[in-house]
């Protein structure tokens, strides 16, 4: 756990944004520049030499990239040795990109309108545009790894299974690499040898999720959706303009010579459909995903340092579920079969009504010194305490029989003994 631990001498640790297969994110403040950046922390266990060879590969393809809609590289550390954590760590140190990710919004936005989608697809293949022309394929093109900003700026973030045009080929062949929902036939049979055209048709299937809220194939088990790929035989998309189908189709396209070639053609078309109307609208802007590190100032108080027994939440309309806030710090939120991270109350696995307005990592509550607090961590519907709202990064202080809504999900929030 790196939280208050300090990376070459500038990097203080604030947060801990989520953890995947091969690393863990961390938002940190650089104390040399201000900026709040990224660390992005990888997995200890996972560090031999071809991990380390795919992680420099990583940092060398994004040391070439300078483009607004690619997450931009700061600095780096291979095997560095931490005496604080007594042992050697590797990590990347990227731009906080403050918003929400894709998904979050096609969760809790979708269908958007076509304006907006194709605005947002435009954008992202922009960012492909430039990475295509270095010879890069991202090769993981999918709505969790695109960040919306507040301001609606689409950014491509997650290098990790990239592969330049100089770079060895680091897959075994007999290991598919990618997401499989968004890869096309030719990545699911042979990942090492897809072009840049695999990444058109990653981005045809986001385009297709915005528009429709789903994705091509509606199936869960691997062999039954990599099988429907493979054929092509993806559900049709409906409810658009036909302009916008044909793009969505040829995006698509089940043979790699029938479909767009560049991302420059998508652009075009796009501007073709849109007449260059290219300003996203989505109402209420996101705001971050994650706690801004600030100070936060609480007021001493004569309570014991820990509770004798936890408060709790009880869920309007589920009198049967009890939410024990045990821990020092609980994030409520919501979890999702694409993802591989919950949060620590998970509405949506307890099957409560409405978890669909929540956000993944929606509030945190937290004790400090005797006391109970809530944070909103930037959720797309926000969090409200006695019908108040809390702004992101705003503490309150929790009272017995407090009305906590976090999305329009109702709860009320007990002291222990009370």
């Amino acid at each position: 756990m790196l939280i208050g631990h300090t990376l070459k001498d500038r990097y203080e640790v604030y947060d801990r944004l989520g953890s995947g297969g091969a690393a863990t994110v961390y938002l940190a403040r650089d104390d040399e520049t201000g900026r709040i950046v990224t660390v992005k922390m990888l997995h200890p266990h996972l560090l031999n030499e071809e991990f380390i060879a795919r992680f420099e590969r990583e940092i060398d393809l994004l040391q070439k990239v300078d483009n607004p809609h690619i997450v931009r590289l700061y600095d780096w550390a291979i095997r560095e040795f931490n005496p604080d954590l007594g042992g050697t760590i590797s990590y990347l140190v990227t731009e906080y990109v403050e918003g929400h990710a894709l998904s979050d919004v096609i969760d809790t936005r979708a269908p958007l309108s076509e304006t907006d989608a194709l605005a947002i697809a435009r954008q992202i293949a922009l960012g492909l545009a430039a990475i295509h022309r270095l010879g890069i394929i991202h090769r993981d093109v999918k709505s969790q790894n695109i960040m919306i900003t507040p301001e609606n700026q689409a950014k491509l973030i997650d290098f990790g299974i990239a592969k330049g045009s100089d770079h060895a080929t680091l897959t075994d062949p007999s290991h598919f690499a990618g997401t499989l929902y968004y890869a096309p036939p030719e990545q699911i049979l042979e990942s090492r040898t897809v072009d840049h055209r695999a990444d058109i048709y990653a981005l045809g299937v986001v385009l297709y999720e915005m528009l429709t809220g789903r994705l091509p194939v509606s199936a869960r088990e691997f062999g039954t959706v990599a099988s429907r790929i493979i054929s092509g035989n993806l559900d049709p998309i409906t409810g658009v303009s036909p302009p916008v189908e044909k793009l969505v189709n040829a995006m698509l396209a089940h043979r790699v010579e029938r479909r767009i070639g560049s991302a420059e053609e998508v652009i075009s078309r796009i501007d073709a459909i849109t007449g260059g109307q290219r300003k996203v609208a989505i109402e209420r802007p996101p705001t971050t995903g994650a706690t801004i590190p600030r100070p936060i100032h609480v007021e001493k108080l004569p309570e014991p340092p820990v509770p004798p027994s936890p408060a709790y939440l009880l869920i309007e309309g589920h009198p049967e579920e009890t939410i024990l806030l045990t821990r020092p710090e609980v994030i409520v939120g919501r979890s999702h079969p694409r993802y591989p991270v919950s949060p620590d109350v998970d509405l949506w696995t307890l099957g409560v009504k409405d978890a669909q307005t929540v956000s993944r990592r929606h509030c945190r509550i937290f004790q400090r010194e005797g006391a109970y607090f809530i944070e909103d961590l930037g959720s797309m519907n926000g969090t409200r305490v006695n019908d108040e709202p809390l702004h992101p990064g705003h503490v309150h202080r929790l009272e017995d029989g407090d009305r906590v809504a976090v999305g329009n999900v109702l709860m009320t929030f007990h002291l222990p003994g009370e």
